[in-house]
């Protein structure tokens, strides 16, 4: 399910829509994800006693004696029904006043007759929840649906082994988990290597349902599985793609739990459950940045998107997943060549849009650029050097928010993540912008997408969208006269693989020397990424594709003094 954090009444809809879809195919339970109600994550939402009530009123509207009973996430207040655990003194939860759960409620024809309460609240990574949630207590949640004993769990729960043990030692037959696990490379994988563990251990069934669709930098995968009690998938959900997923189990009867009205609908013969295969790592990073876009863009209420075409690579792979995104109508470039600019990247940019079947206009800055040339020299005697380059970028800036006021539409950067680790962009010039689409996709990464994308249109029969020439030249900023990347940075993949080590590994400097890089290369970059910080944070949000993203994952200082070389 695709939730819009805050659209409450929304997201009801389409829990409704789905259960319709459900009692068509005589299922006895349908599963939502983790806060499919309020949408994931709520944030300071949740600080709201609005919010919450808004949300409990809600729920109690899902009663619909037509339907299968349904296992709604939401975040609910702690009550004599729904204890949760209370911080050591008043200090403990910095976050609200009010004691809330994350919580999976069951709704039958009656109305809520069972709530599981997460236990093991996640603070590490892009989660935050001991700033909003207080734990669960208590037995645990079982439901006996159609004498089938289903232990119900929440997110965290299932990555670590007690929760899961007190509910089988109590009888549970099946274990269901309710989650909103967001997209990070390799993150699928260890879920199911987790889920096969946990089955293992507890001789039963998983059925683990999770989110998908854009919310902020935070894109959810879907990719829903159950597995059997020897660990072994037995169905996949799509990725990236909201569906219903109907599932048969076969367990042996059981009277352990709360009875859950479930209308007694038989199907002739077992249907065989759907496994989707994996589609691998860059088609699944291509499909979470196209899905991030659209979402950002249609749930924040854009129509359109406009971006710079400079004839790079970095733009050109921008433009296509904005194409993927919102339909080629909805999109619209804008070359702004310099004195700088060459002959090849203006014809690159046309043949781009055209194979995208987008709008491209060109607006020289030659004429702005002299003026500013002349606006400055009174005080500044020469405009040279780092001045000039980053002038003729804020002076593209500028053009593509004016079109932006008046037209609507947001401005996507096209800046990657090796250009944000090491402060290779301009502030307030190409970082202008809306939505920053690549800026956790680093620049090896950016080619190895875009021969992607040329691959899955040759598979399709669609011509390449991208060009040959964009992939093959020397990347370059075009700011001065022969300028090229290599200039100004190690090539990009000996570049990123340092920045992967010192970032989102957290190797020392001194580590990485050990492994045989140049100690005075890797000085320069690591201090670079140090520096650079007051600049990330002035930068637009953008798709989070990595465990350890700008922002939300990583929290390093502005003002920090410690510096690479002490490592």
């Amino acid at each position: 399910m695709n939730a819009v954090v805050g659209a409450i009444e929304q997201n009801a809809a389409s829990i409704q829509r789905l259960r319709h879809q459900a009692s068509l195919q005589g299922v006895h339970l349908v599963i939502t994800p983790e806060l499919a109600l309020t949408g994931y994550p709520p944030e300071d939402l949740l600080l709201r006693e609005g919010f919450i009530n808004r949300a409990e009123a809600t729920l109690q509207d899902l009663r619909d004696p037509t339907l299968p009973p349904v296992i709604v996430g939401t975040a609910l207040m702690g009550s004599s029904e729904i204890p949760l655990a209370q911080p050591a003194d008043s200090r403990a939860h910095v976050g609200s006043r009010l004691t809330v759960a994350n919580a999976a409620a069951v709704v039958d024809a009656s109305g809520v007759v069972a709530v599981a309460t997460k236990r093991l609240l996640p603070n590490y990574d892009v989660f935050d929840e001991q700033r909003y949630f207080q734990p669960g207590v208590g037995p645990g949640c079982i439901i006996n649906v159609a004498g089938a004993a289903l232990g119900v769990l929440i997110c965290e729960d299932i990555w670590s082994p007690a929760p899961a043990a007190e509910l089988i030692a109590r009888g549970a037959t099946v274990l269901v988990v309710a989650n909103a696990s967001p997209f990070a490379r390799g993150r699928q994988s260890d879920r199911e290597a987790m889920l096969a563990q946990r089955a293992t251990e507890s001789n039963c069934p998983i059925v683990y349902v999770n989110m998908v669709g854009g919310q902020d930098e935070l894109v959810f995968d879907g990719q829903s599985v159950v597995v059997d009690a020897t660990g072994t998938v037995i169905a996949r959900g799509s990725s990236f793609l909201e569906e219903l997923l109907v599932v048969e189990l076969e367990v042996a009867p059981s009277n352990v739990g709360t009875d859950v009205v479930a209308p007694m609908h038989f199907i002739d013969g077992l249907h065989a459950n759907y496994v989707a295969e994996p589609r691998g790592d860059v088609a699944d990073v291509y499909d979470a940045l196209v899905m991030g876009t659209r979402d950002y863009l249609r749930k924040n209420g854009f129509r359109s998107a406009i971006l710079g075409v400079s004839g790079g690579v970095d733009s050109a792979l921008v433009a296509a997943i904005a194409v993927d995104a919102v339909g080629s109508s909805a999109v619209r470039g804008f070359a702004m060549p310099s004195r700088y600019s060459s002959d090849h990247s203006l014809s690159d940019a046309a043949e781009l849009c055209q194979r995208l079947d987008m709008s491209l206009d060109t607006i020289a800055i030659e004429e702005a650029h002299v003026a500013f040339h002349a606006m400055l020299q009174p005080v500044l005697d020469e405009v040279v050097g780092l001045t000039d380059e980053n002038l003729q970028s804020r002076i593209r800036g500028v053009l593509l928010m004016a079109i932006s006021n008046a037209t609507g539409a947001i401005v996507l950067t096209t800046g990657n993540k090796s250009e944000m680790a090491t402060g290779y962009s301009t502030l307030y010039g190409d970082s202008a912008g809306g939505f920053a689409v690549i800026k956790d996709v680093p620049k090896t990464l950016v080619y190895e997408l875009c021969r992607y994308r040329n691959e899955l249109a040759v598979e399709l029969g669609d011509p390449e969208p991208i060009p040959v020439n964009i992939l093959t030249k020397a990347p370059s900023a075009e700011l001065r006269p022969d300028q090229r990347d290599d200039q100004s940075l190690p090539p990009y993949d000996v570049l990123d693989a340092v920045l992967a080590r010192y970032i989102d590994d957290d190797q020392t400097a001194s580590a990485l020397v050990a492994e045989g890089y140049d100690r005075d290369m890797v000085l320069r970059i690591t201090g670079l990424v140090d520096r650079s910080e007051y600049k990330r944070r002035q930068m637009p949000p953008g798709v989070r594709i990595s465990t350890k993203a700008f922002g939300r994952d990583r929290r390093m200082p502005i003002t920090n003094a410690f510096r690479p070389e002490q490592q």
